[in-house]
């Protein structure tokens, strides 16, 4: 239906009010009707109205309500800041990847029109969805919606914290990355769910670390905020950083799990075993004696030897009962007495 104009409305609401019931001037009560055809009007006008407010709400709920599309993961690059370690060995990848080849992608990434490139879209919340679409060579399911910088952030923190369960340092690396991008503590705090102190705690544990530290060890998910405090302080004294760079490049590590890379860091700077006081006992160390305040304890790695001491100690026993020097402790122990 046509709309009526300014002046066709201004008519018709002139003909509804002359319509309605008043009272004259001489304040007598009106005995005047409306009539049927102004009656159709009013109802009519009031019909257009509502239903125009109805069409102004769908718009707008049109407007905001978020669809899922489905993309070229080639169309997507990654977050400002990272909140994941990739790991060749990241057990729980391997479960995505083998989740979504047998069901698809069941939970959209979120992303927003990426700030400098035209047609290209940046990912907020599901970097390891994304690396699976690539991997798989499928389509990304992808909510798009328009985010500043901060809002970013904000939702990659907390869609990712909660659901993606990040381990300590992946917390610690994203709060010293929002950090370095220029983010204040109230949004840091606001992405990772945790008050101020425990921000300063994380970056202090992030900051020891450095990038390339904790990149080169991974994720770590069976280690916890102790054992990382605990490679920090080995970190302190002079040279230590040196000893683990010579860790850092060994074959061991680098084949090793992301639990076992921080197990040889550790280990690479952590405290030295107590020194153990040894005496050869032969020439080509085949057995050595411990010795630990009063005791003493007689080590052999020679199973020939270990044999060659059983068959032969109870004739020491018997040689060394009587010794001088058995016959001398056994006094010593008789006066003590």
């Amino acid at each position: 239906m046509k709309k009526p104009d300014g002046r066709g409305r201004d008519i018709l609401q002139s003909l509804v009010a002359a319509g309605k019931p008043g009272r004259p001037e001489d304040g007598s009560p009106s005995q005047a009707r409306p009539s049927g055809a102004v009656k159709a009007m009013s109802l009519g006008l009031d019909r257009l109205s509502a239903e125009a407010a109805q069409a102004k709400v769908l718009r707008e709920e049109l407007a905001n309500r978020e669809t899922t599309q489905e993309l070229d993961p080639a169309l997507f690059s990654a977050s400002i800041v990272s909140d994941r370690i990739s790991s060749a060995s990241d057990g729980r990848l391997q479960q995505l990847k083998a989740a979504i080849a047998e069901n698809g992608q069941q939970i959209p990434v979120i992303a927003r029109p990426h700030p400098t490139e035209e047609g290209r879209f940046q990912i907020a919340a599901g970097h390891r969805r994304w690396r699976v679409a690539q991997e798989l060579g499928l389509k990304l399911k992808a909510i798009v919606r328009k985010l500043s910088d901060q809002e970013m952030v904000i939702l990659q923190g907390q869609e990712n914290g909660p659901r993606e369960d990040l381990t300590f340092v992946e917390r610690a690396r994203f709060a010293m990355q929002m950090e370095t991008h220029g983010f204040d503590r109230d949004t840091l705090s606001a992405a990772l769910s945790v008050d101020k102190p425990e921000i300063s705690r994380l970056l202090t544990v992030a900051q020891a670390l450095g990038e390339d530290l904790i990149v080169a060890i991974g994720p770590a998910p069976k280690i916890g905020r102790p054992r990382w405090l605990q490679l920090v302080k080995g970190l302190e004294p002079a040279g230590a950083r040196e000893a683990l760079d010579g860790v850092l490049g060994s074959a061991d590590f680098q084949s090793g799990d992301s639990d076992q890379r921080f197990a040889m860091a550790l280990h690479a700077v952590g405290s030295k075993p107590r020194a153990v006081k040894r005496r050869l006992v032969s020439p080509d160390r085949v057995a050595w004696v411990e010795k630990k305040g009063r005791q003493f304890r007689l080590v052999s790695d020679s199973p020939a030897f270990a044999s060659f001491i059983q068959q032969r100690l109870p004739a020491l026993l018997d040689e060394f009962a009587g010794s001088a020097e058995a016959k001398t402790e056994k006094q010593s122990k008789g006066s003590t007495r």
